[in-house]
């Protein structure tokens, strides 16, 4: 993927109107044609009933099985683990839309040139590899790794000597363009700079686009210290952000929808040797936010490998408040005590590597094991101290429903009664359950307080009707934007598409739905996806004046219990005259409004 694409507005519009989604959709299940639009089973959960459906007009995609939804571009991103600048290249390619490039500047061609020294010392450091008498690569036979993966995965070696790398790149690359690099180490009182890596395996670091960004160097002589060194920040690496291995393990990561998390580089190659494809490192160093978030993005599961010793066992504690914290399902491999995977492959094999990956237990089997808070003769601080530390990582997760379920299970095996555990990780933000009200708003009648009743909840069978009468039968639009008014709306998503549709009808070059709602977010654009395929009646022009009637008297309830509280506060603080008539005037202007709609049929479904 091309990083200088300019991905605008109008761009992707254009995109999301010459892609066939059912072109694309069809590749994934079959989809059969059904009125004006085509229905099949899910590719995205298993179901025996097709409830997924998809609008070749309208470029939107639902399941009412599981939720999932949106327009073509996401669904790409969902299907094949794509980051979004991938997927709009992929299918601009497929359907020939051109994306223009952004004009290069001095930092992108300098980037470009440490990204093209990079790739050149990878070139040199394999070389060097492959030579008779080559330090790493008998290093490497002696662990056992394979020749063929160790050409596949780019490893190099670093010969004993200060200038071997600054020589054979030079003059192609100067010498301040390798510091930079992070593959020289500049010199002392004016000597000249000297090559970082020396007598070092050397395991070459990528982006995820595959490109050699960094390495990091596993010395081959005891007395060369550190025992592993990676370069260093540079313009083109950052540690906290970068994977090792996750360039080449993403085709098996959408494959399986999992990656298996190791610590190290031979822990990466243990696993690889095993056939574990899907399998990432974290260079030896504690995982990340940036990293979860990456690995988010791609699958729903981790499995953690750590090794088996006291460190490995605590750095995966570590690592599963993170991964909970980001929402993956995670289970644990049990290693050996003392063990890493490399040594699991040495000594048992590269089956028994694999079922252990297999049959990891779930990450709270895991701590239990871990901590063993049941354990006989434990004293009472002591297995309270235990729980505590399973309850502070359980406390991470949140979806508070499966924090209660893990809660349970953690009181049943500790023989602690369940309030007493779900008092130390229950939510405690204040924040009222979803689809609950928070407190009253001070804000004067007539202002978006009185929506708060409503927001982040369903959206009201009203407004959803309002808003698929809006999305599917366009002759009823003028007369739904010309009466609608923002306040009569609670549902904070439904008037974002409602604005969305009411500029794009004052633009009179839109027509296309995409470019319609092309304004509006992921999220708005699966609660488009979900309204507007959904199966409706076609509505009559009494049945849509009723319903923007019934609308406007359910804001004018909510209008009069905000005026009718301020005129409580008022004659509670013997307020001013003045004021207290304003909303007695108010009130009564509201009153007879409201009796005006009574008179009127209400709202009975079209």
């Amino acid at each position: 993927m091309s990083n200088d694409l300019d991905i605008t507005d109008s761009v992707l519009a254009e995109l999301r109107s010459a892609a066939d989604i059912v072109e694309v959709i069809g590749e994934h299940t079959r989809l059969k044609k059904a009125g004006r639009s085509w229905k099949g089973l899910c590719p995205f959960h298993n179901e025996r009933t097709p409830s997924f459906t998809v609008d070749r007009d309208k470029g939107l995609y639902h399941c009412f099985g599981c939720g999932a939804g949106g327009d073509v571009i996401h669904f790409v991103r969902q299907m094949d683990r794509m980051e979004f600048p991938e997927a709009v290249e992929a299918l601009a390619g497929r359907f020939g839309v051109v994306i223009p490039r952004r004009a290069r500047g001095p930092r992108d061609d300098r980037r470009e040139k440490l990204l093209e020294a990079a790739a050149a010392a990878q070139r040199f450091y394999a070389a060097e590899l492959a030579k008779p008498a080559s330090r790493a690569a008998a290093y490497l036979e002696e662990r056992g790794v394979a020749p063929e993966l160790t050409h596949r995965l780019g490893l190099g070696h670093a010969p004993d000597s200060w200038d071997a790398l600054s020589r054979a790149l030079s003059p192609a690359y100067p010498e301040s363009l390798l510091i930079e690099a992070g593959l020289l180490q500049p010199g002392q009182d004016g000597k000249r700079a000297y090559d970082r890596f020396r007598d070092r395996l050397l395991f070459v670091i990528r982006d995820e686009r595959g490109r050699p960004v960094g390495f990091g160097g596993r010395a081959l002589s005891p007395a060369n210290e550190p025992k592993y060194l990676n370069s260093p920040e540079s313009p083109i690496f950052q540690k906290k952000r970068t994977l090792y291995g996750l360039s080449e393990a993403r085709d098996a990561m959408r494959r399986r929808e999992r990656v298996v998390l190791v610590e190290g580089y031979f822990d990466h190659l243990a696993l690889v040797s095993a056939g574990i494809e899907e399998t990432v490192a974290s260079m030896g160093t504690a995982l990340t936010p940036e990293q979860c978030e990456k690995l988010r993005r791609l699958v729903p599961r981790v499995v953690l490998c750590y090794d088996g010793d006291a460190a490995g066992r605590a750095a995966s504690r570590s690592a599963l408040s993170l991964l909970f914290a980001h929402g993956f399902s995670v289970t644990v491999a049990r290693l050996p005590h003392g063990a890493d995977p490399h040594d699991v492959l040495r000594q048992e094999g590269a089956g028994s590597l694999a079922a252990r990956i297999a049959e990891a237990p779930d990450a709270l089997a895991w701590l239990l094991d871990d901590a063993d808070p049941s354990e006989p003769g434990l004293s009472p601080a002591g297995k309270s101290e235990r729980v505590g530390a399973i309850l502070d990582i359980l406390q991470a997760i949140p979806d508070a429903i499966l924090r209660h379920e893990q809660c349970a299970r953690l009181s049943r095996h500790a023989a602690i009664p369940q309030d007493i555990l779900w008092d130390r990780i229950r939510p405690k933000t204040g924040r009222p359950a979803p689809g609950r009200p928070g407190p009253a708003s001070a804000s004067a009648p007539g202002t978006p307080g009185n929506r708060a009743v409503l927001q982040g909840g369903e959206i009201p069978a009203g407004e959803r009707r309002i808003l698929q009468i809006l999305l599917t039968e366009p002759e009823h639009n003028s007369l739904i934007l010309g009466t609608l008014k923002e306040e009569f709306v609670t549902h904070p998503g439904a008037i974002r598409i409602i604005s969305t549709l009411r500029k794009a009808s004052q633009n009179r070059e839109v027509v296309d739905f995409q470019r319609q709602i092309a304004d509006l977010n992921e999220e708005d654009r699966l609660l488009v996806s979900g309204i507007a395929l959904e199966d409706h009646p076609a509505p009559t022009e009494k049945g849509v004046e009723g319903l923007l009637k019934d609308l406007e008297k359910k804001y004018l309830e909510r209008e009069s219990a905000e005026i009718q509280r301020a005129i409580d506060r008022a004659e509670a603080s013997l307020g001013a005259g003045a004021d207290l008539a304003d909303l007695i005037r108010a009130k009564q202007e509201n009153s007879r409004r409201r009796m005006e709609l009574s008179r009127s049929p209400r709202w009975k479904g079209n």
